[in-house]
């Protein structure tokens, strides 16, 4: 039978957990020696590590100091009215970081942080994004991978999500000497971006490095040796408000299609040896 974990915990910052059926069982921090003088610091990341079928609802995490949620091997998990901020230049803030787990989900919540409002990375699956507002921070992300071999992330659905002021809005990356692994089965639908400096990007060329990356509304930056296939855009309509010109989309040994509204106009090839 499965089982049902919960924790319940309140840190100095007046963070929450809350999960039906936990017994009222609450641990407030400085029942155990935390100290709320405004100088110790009693923060460490929060880490959900092989919690099955549990629910963490209606919390508020601010200025961790590092990622704010980590989730590794889990299942059945869902987060929803979660709210997270952290300053846009802190580094590694991560707002939630997921990864080899199962059937995720992250719903009506706010995020904005110094970095990835959600990162997805190795062995993470069946993973459901909705109804979330990202910024500041660097979007939505896949990835990084490529530092080990056989990595998989497979099965991402993001949806009905809006990115205000953040560095990437929907993003894939690994790094250039990545090791062979696969990213398959990846959906972004009804997305809303404002003031987003990269609004999608995949990136099989990462640098995680400042200004490495040109200024273009679609970046499709993939490997020779391992193209990127079967992309498909519908509907992309990404108006620039800036003073440097039009919006450029960017492909490199990327396959796929486009159809509907093309703003900017697609770069994809349906075949790699086309000329167009």
């Amino acid at each position: 039978m499965a089982s049902k974990s919960c924790l319940e915990i309140a840190f100095i910052f007046g963070l929450v957990l809350l999960c039906p059926n936990a017994d009222g069982k609450v641990f407030n921090v400085l029942s155990y020696g935390a100290k709320a003088d405004g100088v110790t610091d009693n923060s460490k990341t929060l880490g959900f590590n092989f919690v099955n079928n549990t629910i963490v609802r209606d919390v508020h995490s601010i200025n961790s100091k590092n990622i704010h949620f980590k989730v590794f091997a889990c299942e059945n998990m869902t987060f929803s009215h979660v709210n997270i901020t952290a300053p846009r230049d802190s580094p590694n803030t991560d707002g939630i970081h997921i990864s080899h787990s199962t059937n995720i989900h992250v719903l009506d919540s706010y995020i904005g942080t110094g970095d990835d409002c959600i990162a997805i990375i190795a062995g993470s699956n069946n993973i459901n994004i909705s109804g979330v507002t990202c910024g500041p921070g660097h979007g939505i992300s896949i990835g990084s991978l490529g530092n080990s071999p056989n990595e998989v992330v497979k099965d991402i659905h993001v949806k009905n999500c809006t990115l205000i002021a953040t560095q990437n809005g929907l993003r894939i990356k690994t790094w250039a000497s990545s090791n062979v692994g696969n990213i398959t089965n990846i959906t972004f639908e009804d997305i809303i971006m404002k003031k987003v400096r990269n609004p999608i990007f995949i990136d099989q060329h990462y640098c995680p490095r400042q200004h490495c990356s040109k200024q273009r509304a679609v970046i499709l930056d993939c490997s020779a040796l391992f193209p990127c296939e079967k992309i498909i855009l519908n509907d992309i309509n990404l108006a620039y408000h800036g003073h440097h010109g039009h919006v450029i989309a960017f492909c490199a040994h990327a396959k796929g299609k486009a159809t509907g509204k093309e703003l900017p106009p697609s770069c994809l090839k349906e075949s790699l040896n086309s000329s167009t």
